[in-house]
């Protein structure tokens, strides 16, 4: 029987004794939300009780619409995802103003040809403006950049008004091309303060026994039902359960907790503050943006305030050598065991996230390198940001 090994997190430290769940035990035990736990039945299922209603569930059937924003606050186009969310006129949560009724310019980011920027976001300009001291000339003011028609949006100098919405904060500079994405029920804010540590130990998710989670293969791709290659086996983490984006303001993901309840799901919502830096400017991107994310794994170091969101380059904690042999890369290549690429790299805000930019180039080509890509852009490359939570319904295409 396959015995899950206990994932590292960043910056914590347990007194105490920490202890592994075997892989029959996914239900069992409760997760504790704002000091109320739910209880474990027979048949596995656990409610989640906390304080404040849990919001308007999406879909799990992929039927119920959910409103989209567009220019200015006007909707009207059908934005479709595998679960079926169609477009309406409602604004995100999270983001800035809302355009003037669409009557604002059109406006794009446009990057630099200069090779040494012309394939990263235009965001960087704000990123290294918002790094240098005070008084410094800005590369967002300057003539050659935005001058010369150079990254408009991302520096503030038009707006379509596609950031627009009611609530939140601005979900940062990043721009998907998806447009806002779905409209999720706020978070209570009497609902606990939770913060969000990383992980991707490459090993079989301890839910996958139940059938609710595929394991895959060593290419990360084709299903695999062996014993986990963290114990020997031929079953690993499949490269889907990397994190994504639908939408500017919301993504999906998948967290290990303690004494799991295997496939639930979670409307996750962002503070813009960090738990052991609140002023982590990466944490501040994220204020108001939000995350649904599901049940696959379990952590026997992963505290009750605590969600380990899986994210390729987050870590690999205790299992130090499966990821490099699936990879074929060295251990060294993965940074620290607590915190991965992030952790190893220094510098400026701007100058660690194109350090992580860089390191997912190791990874294999895909979903794996996007999940690690979508943590310096869509995440901002945010350091253990505080959040809230809420019970939602599983999307169909999650």
């Amino acid at each position: 029987m396959l015995v899950p090994k206990p994932r590292y997190f960043f910056s914590l430290t347990f007194v105490g004794a920490l202890f592994v769940l075997p892989l029959s035990s996914c239900d069992s035990g409760a997760i504790t939300n704002d000091g109320i736990s739910g209880s474990t039945s027979a048949a596995g299922t656990r409610p989640i009780a906390g304080s404040g209603s849990a919001g308007t569930p999406v879909s799990a059937t992929g039927g119920q619409s959910v409103a989209f924003g567009g220019a200015g606050g006007s909707g009207g186009s059908t934005i479709n995802t595998t679960g079926g969310f169609s477009s309406g006129g409602v604004g995100p949560t999270g983001g800035g103003s809302g355009g003037s009724g669409g009557s604002a310019p059109k406006c794009t980011d446009i990057q630099t040809t200069d090779p040494k920027h012309a394939s990263e976001p235009c965001s960087i300009w704000p990123e290294f403006d918002a790094a240098n001291p005070p008084g410094t000339a800005k590369n967002c003011d300057a003539s050659w950049l935005t001058g010369a028609g150079y990254c408009l949006k991302s520096c503030g100098k038009c707006s379509d008004g596609s950031a627009g919405g009611a609530g939140g904060g601005s979900g940062g500079s990043f721009s998907t091309g998806l447009g806002p994405g779905p409209t999720l029920p706020e978070v209570p804010s009497s609902n606990k303060t939770m913060w969000a540590s990383r992980y991707w130990d490459c090993c079989k998710p301890h839910c996958s026994t139940n059938g609710n989670i595929k394991s895959c293969g060593a290419d990360g791709v084709s299903q695999n039902g062996g014993s986990s290659a963290c114990s020997g086996g031929s079953a690993y983490t499949c490269y889907s359960q990397a994190p994504r984006a639908i939408g500017d303001n919301v993504s999906y993901g998948y967290v290990a907790v303690p004494n799991p309840q295997c496939g639930k799901c979670y409307n996750v919502q962002f503070l813009g503050t960090g738990q052991h830096n609140a002023n982590d400017p990466g944490s501040k991107t994220l204020a108001g943006k939000h995350m649904i994310v599901k049940v696959t794994n379990t952590g026997g170091d992963v505290a009750g305030n605590q969600f380990d969101l899986m994210i390729p380059g987050g870590g690999v904690g205790q299992n130090q050598n499966t990821c490099p042999q699936q990879w074929k890369v060295s251990s060294s290549d993965l940074g620290p065991v607590q915190g991965g690429f992030l952790t190893g790299c220094t510098g400026g805000y701007a100058a660690k996230k194109e350090c992580v930019r860089q390191k997912c180039m190791l990874l294999p080509d895909g979903d794996a390198r996007k999940g690690c890509i979508w943590f310096v852009d869509w995440y901002g490359a945010a350091d253990n940001p505080q959040f809230r939570y809420a019970d939602i319904n599983c999307p169909s295409d999650i």
